[in-house]
């Protein structure tokens, strides 16, 4: 994609990472850079650690070992202020995660508001232009259950764009959605994307991230076999278990 991308600094280095379950090693050793700007997606087959890993760099799961800093400073360290550190890095995960007993846009305005990012004013009036944006401004006062899946998956993404974050990370945003729903969400992304937010992807929607991504990295029993810019990656792969991969989903 034409897309300007800060690589002066990066916003995330990760090295040496590890994340163990007992005997199982889900992340096995993993070092990387993400770049302000960057749209970097994470493919590979179910079980191979991509969650885990991007779970990890919001510390929603906490590495065995290794260093994740984050725009210079490492923040799997004692006494980090993870809470200040999350209202930098959103999350959208593959089931919403909306609290049903609030409406829309309570839902969307809760965290600056409680956070101090934003008055209650500041936050409704960037709700109410996101909601707009997406042609969900109607349903401001809806509850979660009256709302289909793919306008709850986007009303999870506007409420981490509400936050003004560095990094949105998506687990998945699509893999619990009904197939005639995943394209309001994708067309999102991609706007997303196209406008240089910095976003890291774990997805199965391999024709998305051939389109979208301007790097793509392919892991495989918690490590990253290949990675690169999605020509050569797609077209070209050099690891005999990447093309195995794409031979059965392409």
């Amino acid at each position: 994609m034409n897309k300007a991308i800060d690589r002066s600094a990066p916003v995330f280095r990760i090295n040496h990472l590890v994340k163990e379950f007992g005997p199982l090693r889900a992340v096995d050793d993993v070092s990387a850079e993400i770049f302000h700007g960057e749209a970097v997606f994470i493919i590979g087959p179910s079980g191979s650690g991509k969650s885990t890993f991007l779970r990890c760099l919001n510390l929603l799961e906490e590495p065995t070992s290794g260093e994740i800093l984050f725009k210079g400073r490492k923040i799997n360290a004692p006494k980090t202020p993870v809470n200040k550190f999350r209202q930098q890095v959103g999350m959208v995960f593959q089931h919403f995660n909306l609290f049903p007993h609030l409406t829309i846009l309570e839902n969307i305005t809760i965290a600056p508001v409680k956070t101090g990012r934003s008055t209650r004013v500041e936050a409704v009036a960037k709700a109410d232009a996101l909601l707009k944006r997406i042609g969900l401004y109607a349903k401001r006062d809806a509850y979660p259950q009256q709302l289909s899946g793919g306008q709850k998956q986007r009303i999870a993404i506007v409420r981490s764009l509400v936050m003004n974050p560095d990094v949105i990370l998506f687990d998945e945003p699509t893999s619990a959605l009904d197939p005639e729903m995943v394209g309001e969400v994708l067309s999102l992304m991609k706007e997303l994307a196209g406008e240089g937010l910095t976003m890291i992807v774990v997805t199965h929607e391999i024709g998305f991230a051939r389109e979208v991504a301007t790097r793509v990295m392919f892991m495989d029993r918690g490590r990253v076999l290949e990675e690169g810019e999605p020509g050569g990656f797609f077209n070209s792969p050099s690891n005999p278990r990447l093309r195995d991969f794409l031979s059965r989903v392409l």
